[in-house]
């Protein structure tokens, strides 16, 4: 007697429909781990600008009340002075310096805006001396700013006078 055994398979159909629906797992895989790529590009970029931001906002703060005065050297500087120390501070489209004695700090953030209010004399005349600064910095369509303000009191204000003063011979 012959006994007829049947042989257990898949079908084609059945190993095409497997290898469909693996390739599409494998495509919403790899789009997955590139998003997840892109996003990790933006965090850092993103983590950067915000310790950036921070060290530089922490800085500005700390030297404009450590500072006797804080001089506009010209459009773009700024030099804060103590009695012993100064430290200028660079601004650039791309990039703000603090330049210190001993190093320079430089701080990747992109500038787009920059004002300055000065001391006004008794007169109305404007000094060197910076009573407030504000800068505005830009991070992909968002928009932070930087600012400090300085109070001086009446001998700064004075000596800031006396440089002005002709001198007499």
């Amino acid at each position: 007697m012959l006994i007829k055994q049947k042989i257990k398979a898949f079908t084609m159909i059945e190993l095409l429909v497997s290898m469909t629906l693996s390739g599409i797992l494998v495509v919403f895989a790899f789009m997955g781990y590139n998003q997840m790529q892109k996003l990790f590009v933006n965090y850092t970029a993103q983590s950067k600008f915000i310790s950036d931001y921070n060290q530089l906002n922490k800085a500005l703060f700390i030297m404009a009340n450590k500072a006797k005065t804080i001089e506009k050297i010209n459009e773009h500087s700024l030099n804060f002075k103590t009695d012993s120390n100064s430290v200028e501070l660079d601004i650039h489209k791309e990039t703000i310096l603090l330049k210190f004695k001993s190093h320079t700090d430089t701080f990747h953030l992109n500038v787009t805006k920059t004002h300055f209010d000065l001391l006004a004399f008794g007169n109305g005349t404007p000094s060197a001396l910076v009573k407030h600064f504000e800068s505005e910095i830009m991070l992909q369509s968002q928009k932070f700013r930087i600012s400090f303000h300085k109070d001086y009191d009446a001998a700064s204000t004075l000596d800031a006078t006396l440089v002005l003063l002709p001198i007499e011979k």
